[in-house]
């Protein structure tokens, strides 16, 4: 034969070279395959691109900041001249009047728009006021005469809508959001084409004559359907006065009646009058303050027999004296500022170990700003957030959030002199402030003052917490409640609920994956395989409604059981699987498959009954009580709760430490033994691995509860039905299908020629499916148990209806929780679209989004990584 490229005759041969021709549908359904499949990835990308897109746009307005633009004047409301200085103003709702009463008892009502006065009238007959309050809250106006009489009444604004045939033309004429002078006050087309009236409303009462003294201070509330006003006057009297009125329904006369009660006070030695009287807690407590910051506060829940409860110096400093004082809305919080241009918010708290005669205590819980700039000469509060206004010396205004001591931003007042008195509108968008004469506006967009990042991820110090404190808390049945908005108890709630589902679910799973895969007859795997699956089909209310109405009070009822069955059910098992070994072997070969799958799942119930059986003696030892009663706090010591804690950490690590210490001389010994007799070597290890596990775990209860060491408050708390426990069992029995159809899948993808050769090399089933299989399928199984982690902290149902739904900072497993998903589904379909609440709960989705991204990413390079050391193998 002619060598390769030449005939016979040895001339060079012209090779061809055959291209195979594909078919023109396979080029058709490649290129459909591959253009579906590219339009899909980008779709994914793109739609979850978007859907975090979504999510920031909304959110982000809660880190804008607050704008205040420059004050413009307005002439009708101003003093006139430093000797008529203003002592209360008002704005109304739709910032188109405001109000300015006078020193000399001048009320004075004038447009905003346009600075024009309405209306100016002596509120006391020509009588000027010794003293004065204002209640924004109620509305409520006192004032205290030289004659000892108290004049009470309301002052405030209301509104009505009018007909066009009850106007004239020219106002019928009026565009929507113009506004014309009407009545004394102003009339405004409505956007949506009504015409709305705004008026001053004014309702003076008849005087209370108090005895001749004149009154050198007052305040006034409403509350309990009466009103209570506080006095001070020149004779040293402090008294505390309720009126309420009743119609006699037969006569219809109005029937007043007063009660009083005198409140312990001397007047000082050197004779100086109180700058601030405040009648704070809806009545319940008066506040006496002096300028050199000496306060006195009394406790007058029972009126007839009132007590100096606490009396404490608001400004130790030395040099420092106070220029400035207010209550915040609901008057439980005390703003106080000084000469050194210093801002604190006091409140009281019940604090362990106070001396007073109320058990409470007066804490500086927030100090806003430190000494060394201008004076604080006046405050204003706002009764919708914890916002606080602050005029200074220099005539700027600066904003303030208190709780979470944030700046919100500052401008000039556009005054000549001092801030001397300030207002804040209702709806917090316009402030007006006062000088010695003259009087300015300022339009304020806060923005959400209450979400900044220190509200939404540090401790703050709310108002009656004995401490800062992570809280949320976003509605409640009060107007002058505070909302909560920290994130983090719901964080810890999603973590919690994934740890404890994960625990329980988690190993279940990949054990079960393992068996199945490993040891489970071939026979036997589809139909097991197809029943964990269909647990997958069960829906999420379906398993939270079982775990509410069945699971939570079935537990209950058996905890001591449940408990010890963490224990019992794995130590039946091996027990059991080391009573198998010492069976004959031809026995052992008969009752493959079914039998022995058999009787393998019977060790599961027979475990559960004997922790059943032993629970009620173990609880009665360890416990002296009931395990509820005794987690309350109430009976029994620490020695219990550390052997329920220290027992399964035990139970892991002695089989640990008996083979480091042990398996190099047991293999050794063992090597001449027969079947039988290493099966009884096996078991009797077994059992002493199990008496050193529960001494262990004994000994070391003992130590720890001998050192003072309780867990009870910290790991371990009070027993709530809905808890964490059963969340756990539920949700572990909803992960399970996932990670154990995943996870048995890339076990069996492992190639057959690895599990062969080990098994030839003399290994056992159980070292070649430890040493060799699970290394080299664990990028599966890792991934396995991230999916379940997925779908773990993204559940909801399971987490609303087994849990109480609890925003709490516990890992207590069984108290409950609120996970981030499970709030959103809660309070997002009540939340008012574009408020505070409303972008925090977005902002909460971008956190559990950017927690899911944050822990898959983290899952794909571990998982890249067991990848490439499998493909060592």
């Amino acid at each position: 034969m002619g060598s390769p490229g030449v005939n016979l005759e040895g001339r060079p041969v012209k090779r061809t070279r055959r291209v195979r021709q594909t078919h023109p549908r396979v080029r058709f359904a490649e290129t459909l395959s591959r253009l579906i499949i590219t339009v899909g990835g980008l779709g994914t990308i793109l739609a979850v691109s978007l859907i975090c897109g979504f999510l920031v746009w909304v959110a982000a307005p809660l880190f804008f900041g607050a704008q205040v633009e420059p004050g413009t004047a307005v002439s009708g409301l101003g003093a006139g001249s430093p000797e008529r200085r203003v002592l209360h103003g008002s704005v109304d709702e739709y910032g188109l009047l405001a109000w300015s009463v006078l020193e000399d008892g001048t009320l004075r009502v004038a447009r905003l728009d346009s600075g024009e006065l309405l209306e100016e009238r002596a509120l006391l007959g020509g009588a000027a006021p010794t003293s004065s309050a204002f209640d924004r809250l109620t509305s409520r106006i006192a004032f205290g005469l030289a004659d000892g009489t108290v004049h009470l009444g309301s002052l405030g604004f209301r509104s009505r809508f009018l007909r066009d045939e009850e106007l004239s033309a020219e106002l019928r004429a009026l565009r929507p959001g113009e506004v014309a002078e009407f009545e004394r006050g102003v009339v405004q087309r409505t956007p949506e084409g009504s015409l709305r009236t705004q008026q001053v409303a004014l309702n003076m009462e008849q005087p209370v004559d108090l005895g001749g003294a004149a009154i050198e201070a007052i305040d006034v509330t409403q509350a309990g359907g009466e009103s209570m006003f506080v006095v001070l006057t020149a004779a040293g009297r402090l008294a505390l006065f309720g009126v309420s009125q009743r119609e006699n329904l037969m006569s219809g006369e109005v029937v007043t009646s007063l009660r009083e009660g005198d409140l312990p006070y001397a007047r000082a030695v050197d004779g100086t009058r109180p700058l601030f009287l405040g009648l704070g807690g809806s009545g319940t407590e008066v506040y006496l303050v002096w300028e050199d910051g000496r306060c006195s506060r009394y406790d007058v829940r029972n009126l007839k027999q009132p007590r100096l409860a606490e009396q404490l110096d608001l400004v130790p400093e030395p040099g420092e004296r106070l220029t400035a004082l207010a209550f915040m809305g609901g008057k439980t919080t005390l703003v106080t500022g000084d000469s050194l241009g210093r801002v604190r918010g006091w409140f009281r708290i019940q604090a362990a170990g106070a001396s007073t005669q109320d058990g409470a205590q007066l804490v500086a819980a927030h100090d806003l700003l430190p000494a060394g700039g201008p004076a604080v000469t006046a405050l204003a509060t706002s009764l919708r957030t914890r916002t606080l206004v602050v005029g200074f010396e220099d005539a700027r205004i600066e904003l303030y959030y208190l709780t979470s001591h944030a700046h919100l931003g500052g401008v000039a007042s556009g005054l000549a002199g001092a801030v001397r008195a300030l207002a804040f509108a209702p709806r917090q968008d316009l402030l007006v402030a006062w000088d010695a004469v003259g009087c300015a506006a300022l339009k304020v967009d806060l923005g959400h003052p209450g979400a900044d990042l220190a509200a939404l991820f540090r401790p703050l110090w709310y108002e009656g917490y004995e401490a800062p404190a992570h809280v949320w808390q976003s509605s409640s049945g009060s107007d002058d409640f505070e909302p909560k908005l920290g994130l983090v108890p719901l964080i810890l709630g999603t973590l919690k609920a994934t740890f404890y589902s994960m625990i329980f679910g988690a190993p279940l799973a990949l054990l079960a994956a393992i068996y199945s895969s490993e040891f489970l007859d071939r026979r036997l795997r589809a139909p097991v395989k197809s029943a964990v699956e269909i647990m997958a089909g069960l829906p999420s209310v379906v398993l939270g409604f079982l775990a509410a109405l069945v699971i939570a009070p079935f537990v209950a009822q058996i905890l001591p059981g449940v408990l010890l069955s963490f224990v019992a059910v794995p130590f039946v098992l091996l027990l059991a699987a080391h009573l198998w070994q010492l069976l004959p072997q031809g026995l052992t070969v008969q009752l493959q498959g079914w039998p022995r799958f058999a009787l393998t799942t019977l060790t599961l119930p027979l475990g559960f009954a004997l922790a059943l059986l032993c629970g009620p003696t173990l609880e009665r030892w360890l416990f002296d009580a009931q395990l509820s009663d005794w987690l309350d706090g109430d009976l029994g010591s620490a020695f219990g709760g550390w052997v329920l804690l220290l027992l399964p950490l035990s139970c892991l690590v002695t089989p640990l430490l008996l083979g480091s210490l042990l398996g190099t001389w047991s293999r050794r010994v063992t090597t001449s033994w027969d079947r039988r007799q290493c099966a009884w070597f096996a078991l009797s290890r077994f059992l002493v691995g199990a008496l050193v596990a529960v001494g262990l775990a004994l000994a070391l209860s003992a130590l720890v509860s001998a050192a003072g060491f309780d867990p009870r408050g910290a790991l371990l708390d009070t027993y709530v039905q809905r808890n964490a426990l059963v969340v756990g069992f539920v949700m572990g029995f909803a992960v399970v299908p996932i990670i154990y159809t995943i996870a048995e899948d890339a076990l069996s993808s492992v190639p057959e020629h690895l599990r062969l050769a080990s098994l030839g090399a003399g290994a056992t089933h159980w070292q070649t499916a430890v040493r060799v299989i699970v290394p080299t399928a664990m990028s599966g199984l890792f991934s396995a148990v991230m999916i379940g982690l997925g779908r773990a902290v993204g559940e909801t149902m399971i987490v609303v209806m087994a849990t109480g739904n609890t925003p709490i900072m516990e890992w207590n497993p069984f108290s409950g929780f609120r996970t981030l998903s499970a709030n959103i589904a809660v309070e997002l379909p009540e939340a008012v679209r574009g408020d505070t609440h409303y972008r925090t709960l977005f902002l909460a989705a971008l956190v559990l989004f950017a927690m899911t991204f944050a822990v898959n990413t983290v899952a794909e390079v571990v998982r890249q990584r067991f990848r490439r050391r499998a493909f060592q193998l």
